[in-house]
Formats: structure tokens, C-alpha cells, sequence
């Protein structure tokens, strides 16, 4: 058995993220089709391999003409010579007194410099690939109206797309306007959720008096996917030492395990237990509220040495310490650059009591009045109360050396929402 490294002395929040955070880095890139790459973040520049568009084409459906005939000359009517549609390259030329009707998207035919839209003729649209043999301009336009240069997006060889960058459903749009099929990304981290106890079930299995369902494998699990990971969840297992250590040891193919329930002192508590046998705890206890019992760790398995994070049974500690310390790693693998969520100041509705010197995270429900911001206190801010998880959008910070917060003063807040 390995010593346990942690002591009985709770680690601070800062200091617990740093170890957490050090021991995590980006994971590997894989090749993706584009259909599939949707929220993964890329790992290699996109560059533009041709302008876009590629070339001048219009932006109206209407008539391609040189602009001199329209103003200098005052000419008017003019003799249509043709028709280009997106879908044609213009093999004409275009000479004084002459007009070609074209479609939106089709190239701009040599000779003319501006576009006049349908609605400025006495034309209108028209059906198929008809057109007049002569339109009549009822109102004219600037030099270059209507037309789309060449390169007007993106220049050949320029970054359309750099490392790093989230892919966004327009950012999919512009990789396949280039025709790139697949993309380089970095893969989603594969994180194991393991929760422990007999008090607990699964929904829509049968309950025995005393056991609950469980919540916290679905929270966990979905805050996982929101973040962008990929989650194995494990059936619940049961207060035997055995049972743990069979389902930790199917997890050695993870990037990441999670146990939920199981790190604090009561009797069944044997998370702490097979960690120490099968690898070692680098600290076990916070000094926060809710969440002090959180423990990390290393396991050795099969060969792979895979970090565990043993998040405390209370569904709101669980939750908390997710969003502090799981959800960042997360990021992080991801190849994200920003992995922290996004602070305010904001005015708290309530007074807060810190009685114990922990760092506290209280729930609070955010809003805008007289362009400053405000933190709505939640009635209940016990660590079982799920209803405070729904109501809140934010978490704002009571440092261990501050004993009381008055209603009315400001405080970091945590945005859990954007």
C-alpha cells in the first residue's frame, strides 16, 4: 500500500486547482468528417486554398452593364446579349450599349463593372433561361454596385480558421466552402462516472425503503457532455470494496475517472481505500462549502496511469466541485485556451454568514437593475437541496477570512450560464 499524501490540514481552492490542473494537458488530434465535428475544437490552421468567392460575381438577380452607359451616355435602353447563371462561367464580352442578365452568384462577364437589380428595369425576374432582347434601366446604380469581388472573404493561402478555435456550426459552413470534407480536431476526453453507495438506484428501477434515485450521475454525466466530453457511466456501485475496485479497474481505457459518494469518513466510505491500493491520493479534502470531502488521485491500471477525482455524495457539493475543478480539465484536453468560467461583481440580495472559515460558493440567481448587477440569494443553501442548482445561474464567492457579507455589498460571482 502507498502512503496516503494528503494531510488532515484542508488544501485551498487555488492550490487544489493548481495540482488538478498541472497534471492535464491537450490530448491528441484526430482526423474528423466535417458532418461530425461539431463543438470539438480544431488542431491544426485552416488556410484559405483559393479566394473566396473565386471570382467577381453578383449579388442581385438583375442585368451585368458598364456603368458609362448609364451615366455618361445617358443611354437607357440596351440590347441583352445573354444570360449567366451561378451555376455558368461568362464566356462573354461585354461591349457599349449591351446588357446581360444574370443571376446571383453568376460570374461578372468581362466588360462590365456594375450590376443593376431587376426591380430598376422594366424587366423583372424571368423564368428558366429566357431573357429580352432588349431592357430598358429605369434607375441607376454606383459604379461596382451589386458586385462581389473575387477574394472579397478570404484570400488564397490566408487563415480562415487558427488552432484552438471551437467548431461552430458557421465555422463548419466556412471549412466546407472550401470543399474540405475532414478536419484535424483534438478527440474528446473519455471520463468514466462511477456512483457509489446501496442507498442508491437508478430512475425507473424499484426502490427499497430508505434508497433514493440518483441524481448525481445524471448531473455529472450531462455537465460532462456540455463541456464537451465523452462519458462512460457505470451502473451504481454498492458499498463492497470489491465492487469499486472491479469498476474502477474497467475503467482503464478513460482519460479521467469520476467517483461520486464515497470520500468522506462514514464507515463505507472505500473510495479512499482502493485508491490507496491501487495508486495513490495526492490530497483528500477543500477547504470550501459545499464540497470539502473532494479527493485526487492516480491509479495505475493495467499498465496506464489514470487520474481519479472523487467528488463528494451531497448532489450540489458534487455539482459545485464539478464547475471548480472537473469541468476546467475538461477544457483543457479539449485544447480550449480559456478554461475558467467568466466573473462578475455583483450586489447580494441577502447577508451571508461564513461560520466555519471555508471558502463558501452560495447560489444565487443573476439579473440587471440600474446597470449594475444583482445576486439573488437562494432561500436554501443546504448541499441537498437540488432546487437551488435549478434556480441558480452563478455562485458567488465568500472568502475563508471574511466572517459576514452585508446584503447590499458586492461579491465575485461565478457565472455558471454562457
Amino acid at each position: 500500500m502507498k502512503p496516503e499524501k494528503s494531510s488532515s490540514k484542508l488544501l485551498e481552492v487555488k492550490k487544489a486547482q493548481e495540482i488538478i490542473f498541472s497534471n492535464f494537458s491537450k490530448l491528441d488530434s484526430i482526423d474528423m468528417p466535417l458532418i461530425d465535428s461539431q463543438n470539438f475544437v480544431l488542431s491544426k490552421d485552416i488556410v484559405a486554398p483559393f479566394d473566396l468567392p473565386e471570382k467577381d460575381n453578383s449579388a442581385m438577380d438583375g442585368f451585368a452593364v458598364k456603368h458609362e452607359d448609364i451615366i455618361d451616355k445617358k443611354i437607357t435602353e440596351l440590347e441583352v446579349i445573354g444570360r449567366v447563371g451561378a451555376e455558368n462561367r461568362s464566356e462573354i464580352f461585354l461591349n457599349t450599349g449591351q446588357a446581360i442578365r444574370i443571376m446571383t452568384g453568376g460570374e461578372i462577364p468581362k466588360g462590365a463593372d456594375s450590376v443593376i437589380p431587376f426591380e430598376n428595369t422594366d424587366s423583372g425576374p424571368m423564368r428558366g433561361l429566357d431573357y429580352p432582347k432588349k431592357v430598358t434601366i429605369n434607375a441607376s446604380v454606383n459604379l461596382g454596385d451589386n458586385i462581389r469581388k473575387a477574394g472579397l472573404d478570404y484570400k488564397k493561402d490566408s487563415l480562415v480558421l487558427r488552432a484552438g478555435a471551437l467548431l461552430t456550426p458557421p465555422a463548419l459552413g466556412v471549412i466546407a466552402s472550401f470543399g474540405i470534407s475532414n478536419v484535424p480536431v483534438i478527440r474528446k476526453p473519455v471520463i468514466s462516472v462511477i456512483s457509489t453507495g446501496n442507498e442508491v438506484v437508478m430512475p425507473g428501477d424499484d426502490r427499497k425503503p430508505g434508497q433514493i434515485y440518483d441524481s448525481n450521475s445524471f448531473i455529472i454525466s450531462s455537465a460532462i457532455k456540455e463541456a464537451g466530453g465523452e462519458v462512460n457511466l457505470l451502473n451504481i456501485v454498492g458499498d463492497r470494496k470489491e465492487d469499486i475496485e472491479s469498476a474502477i479497474l474497467s475503467c482503464s481505457m478513460s482519460d479521467l475517472i469520476i467517483s461520486i459518494g464515497g470520500v468522506s469518513k462514514g464507515d463505507f466510505d472505500l473510495i479512499k481505500d482502493v485508491l490507496l491500493e491501487k495508486g495513490e491520493i495526492n490530497f483528500w479534502g477543500i477547504n470550501m462549502k459545499p464540497g470539502k470531502p473532494l479527493a485526487f488521485g492516480s491509479l495505475n491500471l493495467e499498465g496506464d496511469n489514470v487520474f481519479q477525482i472523487g467528488l463528494p455524495g451531497n448532489p450540489v457539493s458534487a455539482y459545485v466541485c464539478f464547475e471548480l475543478f472537473v469541468r476546467p480539465i475538461i477544457l483543457k484536453m479539449k485544447g480550449v485556451q480559456e478554461i475558467m468560467r467568466r466573473k462578475i461583481k455583483a450586489r447580494v440580495t441577502e447577508d451571508i454568514v461564513n461560520y466555519d472559515g471555508r471558502r463558501m460558493y452560495t447560489r444565487v440567481k443573476i439579473f440587471e437593475k440600474d446597470n449594475e448587477f444583482i445576486a439573488e440569494i437562494y432561500n436554501n443553501q443546504n448541499s441537498n437541496i437540488l432546487s437551488s442548482l435549478v434556480f441558480a445561474d452563478g455562485l458567488a464567492i465568500c472568502t475563508e477570512d471574511c466572517k459576514v457579507v452585508k446584503s447590499g455589498n458586492e461579491l465575485e460571482v461565478i457565472l455558471l450560464r454562457g
